[in-house]
Parts: C-alpha cells; sequence; structure tokens
C-alpha cells in the first residue's frame, strides 16, 4: 500500500534485485486500504515514491479488492500479476521468511481435510481467523504458528491464489526487518506506516524512516494540505451516510452475514465517533478490522457482487524506461487489457466500465476527504506518472 512508501519498503525492493530481478512490478492499492480507511497520501504520490525508490512498473489493485480481506486481496494482485504474462516471481515480505513454509500453509489450509475443521471450528462463534488456526493446529503446529501473523497470512494467500490460477509464479518472501506491521516501535531506522502515519500526524519528525527521495515527494503533499491528516472529515461522511441507510441496503455489502448490518446501524445512531462505532459494532465473530471494511465498502457502494467479478483490466498508475520496456515487451502476452488513460475503459467491455466507475465514485469522495477539499474528476483525469 505504500501508505506511506518508507525504508522497509526500499529493502523490500533491494532484495528482490538482489535475487535476480531484472524489473520489478509493484501492485498498489489506490486511494483506500484494507484496514478501512483513505490512504493518508493519494495513489499519484505514492506511485511517485514507489518509482523513485526502486520500482520499474507500478499498477493498481482495484478499490473493489484493496478494501476487501486477506483472500480477495490477495487473489486480486496474484490476478493483476498473471496478466501481465511476464512475471516470474512474487516477492512479499513475511515474519516467518520462509516461502516453503508459506507455500505448505497454503496447501495445508486448503486441503478438504483443513476446510471441513474450519467448518467445525467456524459453529464455536469465533473469528474466523481463529477458526482457522485451531483447525490448522489439529494438523500441524508448525504452520498454524505461521497464520497469527498479519504479513504472513497474506503471504499464505498470495501461494494459494497462485495454486488457484495455475500461474507460473513462484512465491518468494524475505524476513521483514525492522518494526513489525502496526509496531510503535523505531528498530534499526525503520518504523511501520502506521508509526509513520501517526507521527506525521503530530507534526514530528518522520522523514527519517522514509528515503530521501519518497520524504521529498510527500514533504510536498504535506505542505500542500494534499494528505489525509485525521479521519474527521472521514468520521462525519461514514456517521451521516450510515443513518440515512436502511439495513437491505447495508446488506449489499461484502462480508455481511447473521444480521450484522443491523448491529452496525444501532451502533451508528449511538456513536459520536468511528473508534466508539467500531467498538459497539464488532463482536467475537466480527472483528475490528472486519467491521471497518464492511462499513467502507458501504459507504463507497461497493457490492458483494462487485467483489465475486474476476478483475478486468490492468490499470497503469506509471513507470520508468524499464517499467516501459516491460510493457513493450508483453504487449502480445498480456491476458487483460492495459488501461493507461481514462479512454481505454471504453474499450475494455462493461465489467471494465463498471469497476472504473466505482474507483471513480470512491476518488470524488476521497477528494472531499483531504485537509484541502479538491473538485471531483481526479480519477478521470489521471495520467500515469513517468520517471525517467
Amino acid at each position: 500500500e505504500y501508505n506511506p512508501f518508507h525504508k522497509g519498503h526500499e529493502y523490500l525492493l533491494q532484495k528482490a534485485r538482489e535475487n535476480g530481478a531484472t524489473h520489478v512490478v509493484a501492485v498498489m492499492s489506490g486511494n483506500y486500504v484494507q484496514r478501512g480507511e483513505p490512504a493518508m497520501f493519494p495513489h499519484r504520490s505514492r506511485t511517485q515514491a514507489a518509482l523513485s525508490c526502486g520500482a520499474d512498473l507500478v499498477i493498481q489493485l482495484p478499490v473493489v479488492y484493496a478494501v476487501s480481506g486477506a483472500q480477495k486481496f490477495a487473489q486480486a494482485g496474484v490476478a493483476v500479476l498473471d496478466a501481465l504474462g511476464c512475471v516470474d516471481e512474487l516477492v512479499f515480505g513475511s515474519e516467518c521468511g520462509d516461502s516453503e513454509l508459506i507455500v505448505s500453509a497454503a496447501r495445508e489450509i486448503y486441503s478438504s481435510q483443513v476446510q471441513e475443521l474450519i467448518a467445525e471450528e467456524a459453529k464455536k462463534g469465533i473469528t474466523f481467523a481463529k477458526a482457522r488456526e485451531n483447525a490448522l493446529r489439529k494438523v500441524s503446529g508448525k504452520t498454524a504458528d505461521i497464520i497469527r501473523e498479519p504479513n504472513n497470512i497474506l503471504g499464505v494467500e498470495y501461494a494459494a491464489a497462485i495454486e488457484k490460477f495455475s500461474s507460473t509464479m513462484k512465491p518468494v518472501t524475505f524476513s521483514r526487518t525492522g518494526a513489525g506491521h502496526g509496531s510503535s516501535d523505531e528498530t534499526d531506522g525503520i518504523a511501520s506506516a502506521s508509526h509513520i502515519r501517526e507521527i506525521i500526524s503530530e507534526g514530528g519528525d518522520w522523514r527519517r524512516f522514509v528515503p530521501e527521495a519518497a520524504a521529498d515527494i510527500f514533504a510536498e503533499d504535506i505542505e500542500n494540505k494534499n494528505i489525509v491528516v485525521n479521519n474527521t472529515k472521514f468520521e462525519t461522511a461514514v456517521l451521516y451516510k450510515l443513518r440515512m441507510s436502511k439495513k437491505e441496503e447495508l446488506a449489499l455489502a461484502p462480508d455481511v452475514s447473521e444480521g450484522i448490518e443491523n448491529r452496525i446501524l444501532a451502533a451508528s445512531a449511538q456513536a459520536a465517533s468511528l473508534e466508539e462505532l467500531y467498538a459497539i459494532a464488532k463482536t467475537k465473530r466480527y472483528t475490528h478490522a472486519r467491521i471497518r471494511r464492511i462499513i467502507l465498502n458501504h459507504v463507497l457502494g461497493i457490492t458483494a457482487e462487485d467483489l465475486s467479478q474476476p478483475v478486468p483490466y490492468i490499470r497503469l498508475l506509471g513507470l520508468n524506461g524499464r517499467g516501459a520496456e516491460l510493457l513493450k515487451l508483453t504487449k502480445e502476452s498480456r491476458k487483460l487489457p492495459l488501461i493507461a488513460k481514462t479512454s481505454d475503459i471504453s474499450e475494455a467491455g462493461f465489467a471494465a466500465r463498471r469497476l472504473f466507475e466505482t474507483e471513480c465514485r470512491a476518488s470524488d469522495i476521497y477528494s472531499l476527504l483531504t485537509e484541502k477539499s479538491l473538485s471531483c474528476g481526479e480519477e478521470k483525469d489521471y495520467c500515469a506518472v513517468i520517471v525517467k
């Protein structure tokens, strides 16, 4: 998500090069992130930062998939990379740093035996994550241990998606260095993205955790008030939307079941803030993160039907000379249409047009959430970032 791009991200790109990568493609979330909120920095700035710090080509993970759970998030990312027709390795950071263990865990989790055990565990009214861990522990303690960490979980889903799509890509993971995901620690000059965002919000010294080239880009956004520095505007928008919604409308969002829409709407009538809303609405089965994503999907008008559709295109966010070379080489091998400019959407089919309309709608809302509100149309006017 590069929210923002920091030295830990730079380290992973360097490891990919050291491992033999001649070209590096990054699949990046747009203006909203998986934790169920708007990105602090707009996708143009994060694209420019990635290209300035080691990536050659940046393509978008469309918003419908970017704000979904780990499985759909991973499947869409793998689908986009596979559709390029040239990616040999899918490189990602993880807590365990063991590619073989990640692949083994994926195969065990999606075996019929473990899937049946997960269904049995889920009847206990616990979260899906806990049901999966309990089920896997009955088969393999070692792999059960690794799926307690967020990046390991994503890695397992990447490996599973590669097998699902019969992709020739090889999953390659490197141990995360420095501070852990969501941690407030500062280790070896590396801090988590969430900690960096907190420092930025408080006006502290954040630049020491970000590569210089990226820091200059983000500093300009901060100076121009082109960032989502706090959730005040978002909070008001969300509470307004929920208080005006009917349960039948909220029920259309992904991941809604067992009447959770009633609980969320009841919570929105009581809550005076987003954190209070999430705290009231969450249950043993519905985690804080899942509630956040359900609500964001509803606010953005994303439905379960939208999420059930396969990725219809490859959207270009930016590139350098090597990235341009890669696109030229893969012109005939790509499995999906490349969207380099808005006019390309018209020829990409109905599913592509529908998805892009959702992206534009989400971007228009995002334009109201930055410190200095912007007009509509940013997404339709977007031109790929080109770094020499």
